[in-house]
């Protein structure tokens, strides 16, 4: 019976868990992702930040107000809540949201404003690369443009990111009497 030195055994477990041990993992490059939520305006096809939008819900038929601009539709109740209800795509200058199915109402997360806006259709949330996104909106024309932060193109759809802060701090959108 051989006795060894307890610290020399140690040294000796040491030396064969380092020798039979994986390396260390490679540092890789992680994409960066932008996630926002994707909705169509007539024919165009945009994303906002998901923090922008508090919910989706059906399209809901409001009261009118009398003096308004055609593009406020009315004044909704959503779960014992007034929300004013604009529809995007006329308040842009197009035509009206054709209400079917798939319209949908945004209700903008702005502090002390209730207010929801009229799509075409919500595209679920959208996953955008960082090389995907592009600061030239040439691809887009009209008053949609003092809405956007940029656009992201994907398979040659551009998709606009609409800053819905910036719409509803916007004068026009505002300005509701006719």
């Amino acid at each position: 019976m051989s006795t060894q030195d307890p610290f020399a055994l140690l040294q000796e477990l040491d030396q064969a868990s380092r020798a039979s041990a994986p390396g260390l993992p490679e540092k890789a490059d992680v994409a960066t992702i932008w996630s926002g939520l994707g909705f169509r305006v007539g024919d165009l096809q945009l994303v906002t930040r998901l923090d922008q939008v508090s919910e989706v819900v059906p399209y809901i038929s409001g009261v009118a107000v009398p003096g308004t601009k055609r593009w406020l539709k009315g004044v909704a109740n959503v779960r014992g809540e007034l929300l004013t209800v604009v529809d995007l795509a006329e308040f842009l200058g197009k035509q009206p949201v054709q209400i079917d199915a798939t319209c949908r109402l945004l209700r903008l997360n702005v502090p002390e404003l209730n207010s929801a806006v009229l799509v075409s259709e919500v595209l679920g949330q959208r996953h955008f690369l960082e090389e995907e996104e592009r600061s030239a909106t040439s691809d887009i024309q009209g008053p949609v443009l003092d809405y956007l932060n940029g656009a992201f193109v994907r398979d040659g759809q551009t998709w606009g990111v609409f800053d819905m802060n910036s719409l509803a701090t916007s004068e026009p959108f505002r300005r509701v009497a006719a």
